[in-house]
């Protein structure tokens, strides 16, 4: 009996132990992940309130390698970061929006740079990508608009950098970001380059005069949102535009390459400094609101042989057919327009912000007017309709 109590109590001593050396170790203001297989720990939260935060190594025993989705995004008050060697991965939106940072080095052993990692981390200025990165995310600094300069470390296999700070993939095809903070008001592309990445100059304020590479194919959504170009000058090997790739930017001019087939959904919205856009023959594709409130257009030009697209003499921009009209130029002097007699729809925002106009008559054939069509057209005060059947009119087509 006695022999039995002692096992007893030997065994339930010997289990205690065990439990007590897989206690996790303290974290402190960290919130973490352990892996307990391979004694590696994920940093996925941050609750601590200091301003500079230094990532430890270790915990207990368990190796800090990655920092996960979303860790310390909307910390604001963080102005800088020391991240340890042993960590390889930062994960999709790790410093999203931390807005105080200044100060960031990246880890010698990174290998993965997740999506949108740093987006809007409005004051870092410099950031130095080590030689060990293999995998850099899409609209990784987007939104950094102190970033002065990219520099990739001379051995890394994947990625490079130019002279003017601008990250590219290691062959320099893809231009996947410009440093949005630097002072440069001009910047030569090489000619290496076939794609635009998106977001690659939103919100870049100070370059104006961007000279593109010959050999461009593809110019991604959002790519010059916001950016400060003033003249855009596209060569023959380009072929797409993407959405929003130039909305809201300063473009006063823009020359297309012969072989543009697709300007995409509002890729020039809100270019209020354009004053003339001439559409290639061979564009085959151009998306809703593509030339939305382009105040300063006085006339649409579509190049002869275009089967898709044609205007008129006052340069309003219709399909081939002349059956849509898509738009007309609001800054036209002209105080009164005919539409013609085979239009059957007039789309949405097609005349709206046309400040000369005072006269349209719209004929028998017009079926439907899409939305905002007439909008904010302040001395447009006689619509004379030429039909007697039911039109589908938008309730805020004439919309002041």
């Amino acid at each position: 009996m006695k022999k039995t109590l002692l096992a007893v109590i030997m065994l339930t001593a010997l289990l205690f132990t065990f439990s007590c050396s897989k206690k996790l170790p303290d974290t402190s203001e960290f919130e973490c992940e352990f892996d307990k297989k391979n004694k590696t720990v994920s940093i996925i939260g941050y609750n601590g309130n200091n301003d500079e935060v230094v990532i430890p190594e270790k915990f207990g025993n368990f190796t800090v390698t990655s920092i996960g989705r979303n860790a310390f995004s909307k910390k604001y008050d963080i102005s800088k970061i020391t991240i340890p060697d042993t960590v390889k991965t930062v994960g999709d939106r790790a410093f999203e929006l931390c807005i105080g940072i200044k100060e960031i080095t990246l880890p010698n052993n990174l290998e993965t740079i997740g999506n949108a990692a740093f987006s809007n981390c409005r004051n870092i200025r410099r950031i130095i990508i080590p030689e060990s990165v293999s995998k850099i995310g899409l609209s990784v600094f987007t939104g950094c608009t102190s970033l002065e300069k990219i520099e990739v470390a001379l051995g890394n296999k994947n990625y490079t950098s130019d002279k003017y700070g601008a990250l590219f993939d290691k062959n320099q095809t893809i231009l996947i970001q410009y440093p949005l903070g630097s002072q440069r008001t001009k910047y030569e592309m090489p000619d290496t380059v076939t794609v635009i990445e998106s977001y690659a100059f939103e919100k870049a304020k100070n370059v104006e005069d961007i000279t593109f590479s010959k050999n461009l194919k593809t110019i991604k959504s959002y790519a010059f949102q916001s950016c400060g170009i003033r003249n855009a000058i596209l060569f023959d090997k380009l072929e797409g535009i993407g959405n929003f790739s130039f909305n809201e930017s300063k473009l006063t001019s823009i020359t297309f390459g012969k072989n543009v087939k697709t300007i995409g959904d509002s890729a020039f919205s809100w270019c209020t400094s354009l004053s003339e856009v001439s559409i290639p023959s061979a564009t085959d594709n151009i998306g809703t609101s593509s030339f939305f409130m382009c105040t300063s257009v006085e006339r649409y030009n579509v190049e002869e042989g275009n089967e898709n697209y044609t205007t008129d003499s006052c340069g309003a921009l219709f399909n081939k057919d002349m059956t849509v009209l898509m738009y007309y130029p609001v800054s036209n002097t002209g105080e009164e327009y005919v539409i013609p007699n085979t239009v059957q729809q007039i789309s949405a925002n097609a005349f709206s912000t046309s400040l000369n106009l005072k006269k349209v008559t719209i004929p028998d054939s017009v079926e439907m007017i899409g939305e905002l069509a007439f909008s904010q057209c302040p001395n447009l005060s006689d619509v004379i309709y030429e039909g007697t059947k039911p039109q589908n009119i938008a309730e805020n087509a004439f919309e002041k």
